[in-house]
């Protein structure tokens, strides 16, 4: 980690990086630029030696037979990934990566998949499948005055249970969520979140990345002070992204059981 940078950690990019993942590296990178705040994003593959610190962690979607291809890997670096979050690092996990991040993921058929544990909880497949656009309001921390609703896409067939006491990263407006019997979705430990959500979720809901740097930079001693300015294009684009779901999401939404 550099010390006048934010060192931005995203994890198996390739296994675990297919719902354009990487669109969430990219808008932590040019929120922070725009506040004047420089990162440096390095990317884990399984193998390698895990830094001893970051600034933010990204875990993005990827499927079960990734998941297991991992598994040895998953162990080694789960106590780590875990001190990193205790330690207010911000652990964004979305998709299958937040089934990941939970303490197992149970499949249908063959043996749990061991997580990583940064969330009490666990990621149990088999629940009916649930596509499509996706509004929410978050609980996560926002700076002062941001709006809480966001928008995206859900695509899984995963119940979370989370364990007593576990904050759920939002509650859910439209759509199916990932919680049996309750209209919430996701997880909150600490700085960190999981979520189903993607989209990907950062670019389309700006005020959720401002949260994450926010509470990177503070752990750091350093002040975020995002410029709408610098970013007004970007941020127009993603209300007009938002306005979009707004508009369809209660018509095209496929309603499970």
């Amino acid at each position: 980690m550099t010390a006048d940078r934010l060192t931005i950690l995203h994890v198996y990019p390739r296994q675990m990086g297919v719902s354009g993942d990487r669109g969430n590296v990219a808008a932590l990178v040019r929120r922070a630029a725009a506040a004047d705040l420089a990162t440096e994003v390095l990317e884990y593959a399984p193998g390698d030696p895990l830094p001893a610190s970051a600034d933010v962690v990204v875990i993005g979607n990827g499927p079960l037979s990734a998941m297991r291809s991992l598994a040895t890997d998953i162990t080694r670096i789960g106590a780590p990934l875990r001190d990193f979050a205790v330690a207010g690092v911000p652990v964004v996990a979305v998709g299958g990566g937040f089934d990941l991040a939970t303490n197992e993921v149970v499949p249908t058929d063959g043996p749990p998949v061991a997580g990583f544990g940064v969330f009490d909880a666990r990621a149990v497949r088999g629940a009916e499948r649930r596509v499509n656009y996706f509004v929410l309001d978050t609980r996560y921390p926002l700076l002062p005055g941001a709006p809480t609703r966001l928008a995206g896409f859900e695509d899984h067939a995963t119940s979370i249970e989370l364990a007593p006491g576990v904050e759920p990263f939002a509650d859910v407006v439209s759509g199916g969520g990932n919680q049996a019997g309750a209209p919430v979705e996701g997880a909150i430990a600490g700085a960190s979140f999981g979520t189903h959500t993607q989209g990907p979720l950062l670019p389309l809901n700006p005020q959720l990345t401002d949260g994450v740097l926010a509470a990177a930079a503070a752990r750091r001693g350093r002040d975020y002070a995002p410029d709408a300015a610098r970013t007004e294009t970007i941020d127009r684009y993603a209300r007009e992204a938002r306005a979009t779901i707004d508009r369809y999401v209660d018509k095209a939404f496929k309603r499970i059981a």
